[in-house]
């Protein structure tokens, strides 16, 4: 037998385990929302009782169509009735008291249970009757990054309007203070990934560790070391969202490899990052955030590098780069924006190649401003106005090029969207390899003697 055809059966076998792998995680996972006091209370005909739960994110404060707020809070609940569960649910509430929590918080409150909708990745949506009663305290680090949170947010109150939004922002995902026309204008030109906490972030912390680590007399075990603590440091400060638990985890088995001495490849790294991920957390397949962050890292990986040999042919490489990156992304991003939300984002590709020189020293200034303004107060306000000029130049790029003609054309949502962009795109392919081909016979034709 060929090596070939053993690669060929080492692949497909390789790829039934993961299917069988996925599969059973994914029922286990089901079979534990449908189980357990919470659900079965959820079902009964007086779903009501004193609940135990442990905040996993932030608490978010929405506004109903009656301009009415609430707040949701991902929570897990630990007791129920006095009996240990494990119960993921949605708190949605009412009341006071909820909004200045942190992850990792325990709290008792009473409340009526609901059925969630079919499919949700909760047991039950918990509604509340009373305010929250506090136990302890969050872990430590939960604290710390709460506190390096709130600081940064204190530290940009000076700055202008669209900076003081953007900079929490870009840095740790805190997006409460950002104007709403600039929140649009994100969303028009394609530039929303970088005022929600992406992988991009992950990789200009972990690079820019790595590059002041490398300066150090550090041994290379204690260097890989302190490259993975502050990884985990960034993530518990920005928050696990799937993007950021992508990125973390690529990095992390990079890390990991590294310490062993072996080289890393990115698609592998990619691959084995989505399968950890997804094996753990099934319900991340379905995060819209969770997808558009694989698809864009792939398309990254597999078409960018070629793209930029091509077009390094007409332009220096750094350029042919800077515009083979953002346009592989959008290109891998497209059909997924289009069938989610009925969304084309024109303008995305020239936008991220104005906003990307930008992305990394807003980064780096905004991270810097939030450990200094930890410590002094008033040399983290001083220090915001170095992440404020670069997010200056993001809000300009994203005011510039939403206000273009057809940036917020809509797109029709749904199947029907991404039929019509698979047959815009095929028509433009088709026109691209005629062109191609008549070439020759056109420059022949020009050339044959009259």
């Amino acid at each position: 037998m060929s090596a070939a055809a053993i690669a060929r059966r080492l692949a497909v076998a390789a790829a039934c385990v993961g299917v069988m792998l996925g599969a059973a995680s994914a029922a286990l996972h089901v079979a534990q929302l449908h189980s357990g006091p919470v659900a079965a209370l959820a079902r009964s005909a007086h779903p009501r009782a004193s609940l135990v739960m442990t905040l996993v994110r932030d608490p978010t404060s929405r506004q109903n169509a009656r301009g009415r707020s609430y707040v949701l809070v991902d929570a897990t609940v630990t007791q129920v009735a006095r009996q240990p569960s494990h119960s993921p649910v949605l708190v949605i509430a009412h009341g006071g008291g909820w909004l200045d929590l942190l992850p990792g918080q325990r709290v008792r409150v009473s409340a009526r249970l609901a059925r969630p909708r079919s499919g949700d990745d909760i047991a039950a949506v918990v509604l509340p009757t009373g305010a929250p009663l506090r136990i302890g305290q969050p872990p430590w680090w939960q604290r710390a990054a709460g506190a390096m949170r709130a600081r940064l947010r204190a530290a940009c109150a000076r700055l202008p309007p669209d900076e003081r939004g953007l900079v929490p922002g870009l840095v740790v995902g805190d997006v409460s203070r950002m104007p709403a026309a600039l929140t649009n204008a994100f969303r028009i030109s394609g530039l929303t990934h970088l005022n929600a906490v992406s992988g991009e972030n992950c990789a200009v912390v972990l690079a820019t560790v790595g590059a002041l680590l490398r300066r150090t007399p550090l041994r290379r075990g204690w260097r890989i070391a302190a490259a993975a603590a502050s990884l985990a440091a960034f993530v518990v400060l920005a928050r696990p969202s799937p993007s950021v638990l992508r990125a973390a985890t690529m990095g992390g088995a990079a890390l990991l490899a590294m310490s062993v001495g072996r080289r890393t490849q990115p698609l592998p790294l990619l691959s084995a990052a989505v399968l950890l991920l997804v094996l753990t957390n099934p319900f991340l397949g379905r995060s819209v955030g969770f997808a558009l962050s694989v698809v864009a890292t792939a398309a990254i990986v597999l078409l960018a590098s070629q793209w930029a040999d091509s077009l390094s042919r007409r332009m220096p490489r750094w350029l042919a780069l800077s515009v083979a990156v953002p346009a592989a992304a959008q290109v891998a991003c497209t059909p997924l924006l289009v069938l989610v939300f009925g969304q084309a984002t024109p303008w995305a590709v020239p936008a991220n190649l104005l906003a990307a020189p930008a992305v990394g020293p807003a980064t780096v200034a905004g991270v810097v401003t939030a450990v200094v303004a930890t410590l002094s107060p008033t040399i983290g306000s001083l220090l915001a106005w170095t992440a404020a000029l670069p997010a200056g130049w993001l809000a300009l790029v994203a005011r510039s090029m939403a206000a273009l003609p057809g940036a917020a054309a809509r797109w029709p949502a749904g199947t029907t969207g991404a039929a019509l962009l698979g047959l815009l795109a095929g028509g433009l392919m088709f026109l691209l390899v005629a062109r191609r081909r008549l070439s020759p016979r056109r420059a022949m034709l020009e050339t044959w003697p009259r």
